[in-house]
């Protein structure tokens, strides 16, 4: 049977039950007294560090280190959490002995950059806070923390002025480097670019007059000699040639000489005759042939001379070619002698410039380094701090007192939800059981409840 509670019934719940309550929330109450009674002070001391501008004013000495104040203020924290200058102030002063005993120096400095707080205060000043469970313990941690710290930064900064001041000489060295680099630059590009200068323009382009001429002249002589190939023709040897044509007459001389022979004496005039006749094809044979070597040495000798021609006009070309892109080249060729010679040109200038600032720096980097022991100055030390910065032990109480009370509430309302008692006729009559008997109301103990039925009981049995 699922029940609904309103804000009065809630109340009144707590009310029946605030035996109930006040046990839970005593014994809540009573324990986290104890237990807060039991947590161990612990202090806090506090220094503030005063980040003192630069003197003289930079706006009459350019400074060596540009870093402004808020940034150093900012850069702060990480220097006074360098693990050297914690484990050096934990050796020094012997804090966290059982850490170190356990765990080591790293778990020290650890437990110290935890206890540790450092916040800026304004533009030009921070503070660093030390906590501990002795006062005196804090005051001198935070004091030797805040010296540490100047310490280091002095050391820092001479550090920073002197590389500054080697900076400062390694750039002069590296810019006359520099500039003769470039002045190298300029000699070797001018010597490697010597063909694409444009005061050579003139004769190249007579060059390349004489070479156009020449290439008039092999397309000539190509042509001629191409002519002279076609009035020799190209005719593959067989029947259809002068040679073939003659070796046929030729085997068939040869061929009726042979019968006639085998017939006839060799004093016969037909015998004779067909010699003879042989005798002339084999002369025609041979002139033949010989009018084809030499007409073919003739076709080679040409093809050759047609070669050599196409082979002088491709260079001659290609010589034309890069006559054109040297003519191309030299304006680029002239613009990029001329950025050469502006860089040089302004390389002479910075390093006139770094010299004249030389002797400006070192005179900066001498009245930074004098005035870097007053750039920070301690302005309030910790002291031993007199009452506990925690535990809020007011306020502890207070908390564990509305705890109890909520949980004392919470265990009635709990009690209350889980109670299965029949406290109303609507409830009884829900049941859809029959009524054996009623009783009256008791406004006695038991505070509006209504005696349990025998048969509920039964049901819920």
């Amino acid at each position: 049977m699922e029940r609904t509670y309103t804000v009065n019934e809630l109340l009144g719940a707590m009310k029946r039950r605030r035996k109930w309550m006040a046990i839970v929330a005593g014994t809540v109450f009573a324990v986290s007294a104890i237990v807060i009674a039991r947590i161990p002070n612990e202090y806090k001391a506090r220094a503030l560090v005063m980040v003192e501008p630069m003197h003289p004013h930079p706006d009459l000495v350019v400074p060596v280190i540009s870093m402004t104040l808020e940034e150093r203020v900012k850069s702060v924290r990480a220097q006074v959490y360098a693990r050297q200058l914690m484990a050096t102030a934990i050796e020094e002063l012997n804090l966290y002995g059982r850490e170190r005993e356990k765990y080591g120096m790293d778990a020290a400095v650890e437990a110290m950059r935890l206890d540790t707080e450092v916040h800026s205060e304004g533009d030009d000043a921070f503070s660093i806070t030390v906590r501990a469970k002795d006062p005196a313990t804090a005051a001198k941690a935070t004091n030797r923390l805040a010296e540490l710290f100047i310490e280091g930064n002095l050391q820092v900064r001479a550090g920073q002025v002197a590389r500054t001041r080697e900076v400062i000489a390694q750039q002069l060295a590296q810019m006359r480097g520099e500039l003769s680099k470039a002045e190298a630059r300029t000699s070797a590009f001018k010597r490697a670019n010597a063909d694409t200068l444009p005061e050579l323009n003139e004769s190249r382009m007579r060059e390349r007059e004489q070479l156009a001429k020449q290439v008039e002249l092999e397309t000539a002589f190509i042509q001629t000699a191409q002519q002279r190939i076609d009035l020799i023709g190209v005719l593959p040897p067989g029947k259809d040639t002068e040679v073939g044509r003659l070796e046929e007459q030729v085997d068939t001389l040869r061929g009726r000489l042979g019968t006639a022979r085998a017939a006839l004496t060799p004093e016969h005039p037909d015998v004779q005759a067909l010699a003879r006749e042989l005798g002339n094809a084999q002369t025609r044979l041979e002139q033949a042939r010989a009018r084809a070597e030499a007409n073919d040495l003739e076709r080679r000798r040409m093809n050759e001379a047609i070669g050599r021609g196409r082979k002088n006009v491709g260079e001659h070309h290609a010589r034309m070619a890069a006559i054109d892109r040297l003519i191309a080249a030299a304006p680029l060729t002239a613009t990029q002698l001329a950025e050469l010679d502006r860089d040089t040109d302004m390389l002479k200038v910075k390093v006139q410039s770094l010299v004249s600032k030389k002797a400006e720096a070192e005179i900066a980097a001498d009245l930074e380094a004098k005035s870097a022991p007053s750039e920070f100055r301690v302005l309030e030390s910790a002291s031993a701090p007199t009452l506990p910065a925690s535990p809020n032990r007011p306020q502890a109480l207070l908390l564990a007192l509305l705890a109890a009370i909520a949980l004392g509430c919470a265990v009635a309302v709990g009690q209350e939800m889980s109670d299965r008692t029949v406290r109303s006729e609507e409830e009884a009559a829900a049941l859809s059981l029959p009524v054996l008997a009623t009783v009256p109301r008791l406004n006695a103990a038991g505070g509006g409840r209504v005696l349990a039925l025998p048969a509920f009981q039964g049901e819920q049995a």
